[in-house]
């Protein structure tokens, strides 16, 4: 059973107790929660205190592709005790609870707002398979498919993280449109699993691929992944500057896991090489730089509200990171793009190939009734 529904479960019928939940990655800590009813009898909402302690910040390896500082694990408790101090622990939700916790709900920048336009510019229907790579808790996932009517398909790294998403998910009522796949996209693509092999309309990824290490192997992957004629949409990190200062550098390596940030013609030449073509890159620095300023003034400003729900340690773990971003975007070397394309449909596709087949070719036509030919 889910991990969030066992802890629905925990808190509608346990009036104290303890658990714990490992992720998938070898160095995940265990975090530990204690629930505690006010009242036998009371009808408000039990009083949640999670213990955060070993969601540290340490780095450590998920299967060797990509970095787990604590960034994301944090948020699968933090959106349950949200959701308890609402009254929501148990029983059915809309999407709208949960995005309106922000940032618990939407890993990426500009919340939403990004998945309205994502929306219109890939033209989502109720007919189209979206693959979401890197889809964390699955905020994005689902508001696409409730908003859209698609369906989409999540791939995720951590476990823990997949596990909250299946059950958030089921709550909201979209679990026969929104499915999960734990691991590696790369690994499970090759591994021919029947959840990625069937070839999607769409690819997105927000805010993901800079932890990847090896980039181009991850977009040819997504390439093969897709339907001729399909398209894509990326947002991500990008070298915007002159080139990253050393404290950058190692703030970007150490404390974002960004393992892969470069130019956007870089990027480009990149989508170009396994075979994406009509590429075009929006530059979302501007937008990114005040939204990171804003989270990071509006975090710091609510110490007191987010001590009492989710711990100092938290709180100044959390603000410290933020703090972290806002300088990186503000020194003006880190920015943001939204990177779009298209894969070649069948009929374009064949006439790429045959044009590059007969480039450069020499012939020995006839030219006449006499069997003349052009002398190579």
């Amino acid at each position: 059973m889910a991990m969030i529904r066992r802890f629905s479960q925990l808190v509608a019928q346990q009036p104290k107790l303890a658990f714990g939940v490992s992720s998938l990655s070898a160095g995940s800590r265990k975090f530990s929660a204690t629930i505690a009813e006010s009242s036998r009898t009371s009808t408000s909402p039990p009083n949640i205190e999670v213990d955060y302690q070993a969601m540290d910040s340490k780095t450590t390896k998920a299967n060797g592709n990509m970095t787990d500082t604590g960034m994301y694990n944090w948020r699968v408790a933090a959106v349950n005790n949200a959701l308890a101090k609402r009254g929501k622990a148990v029983g059915p939700l809309t999407v709208e609870d949960l995005t309106s916790l922000g940032h618990l709900d939407q890993y990426h920048y500009m919340g939403t707002d990004a998945c309205d336009e994502l929306i219109e510019i890939l033209g989502l229907g109720p007919d189209v398979k979206v693959l979401d790579i890197g889809s964390g808790i699955g905020g994005p996932a689902r508001y696409l498919s409730m908003k859209s009517g698609c369906s989409v398909t999540g791939v995720e790294l951590q476990h823990d993280l997949n596990e909250a998403a299946a059950d958030l998910t089921e709550r909201v009522g979209l679990a026969d449109k929104v499915r999960y796949v734990t691991g590696d996209f790369v690994e499970r693509y090759h591994a021919q699993d029947p959840g990625l092999r069937a070839k999607f309309d769409h690819m997105v990824s927000l805010l993901v691929i800079l932890h990847v290490a090896d980039r181009p192997k991850l977009l040819q992957a997504s390439y093969d992944s897709i339907k001729s004629g399909g398209t894509f949409l990326i947002e991500d990190f990008a070298l915007v500057g002159e080139g990253f200062s050393v404290k950058e550098d190692i703030n970007l390596k150490t404390v974002v896991s960004a393992n892969t940030v470069t130019s956007k013609a870089d990027y480009i030449a990149e989508l170009e090489a396994v075979g994406f073509v009509d590429i075009e890159v929006d530059d979302l620095s501007d937008s990114w730089r005040r939204w990171t300023a804003a989270r990071y003034e509006t975090y710091r400003a609510s110490k007191e509200q987010t001590i009492k729900m989710h711990g100092e340690k938290l709180f100044n773990d959390r603000v410290a990171f933020y703090e972290v971003i806002d300088e990186l975007f503000a020194g003006g070397n880190l920015g943001g793009v939204r990177v779009t394309g298209r894969k070649r449909g069948m009929a374009e596709e064949k006439l790429y190939r045959g044009r590059n087949s007969t480039r450069g070719t020499t012939t020995t036509a006839v030219l006449n009734e006499l069997g003349s030919k052009v002398s190579e």
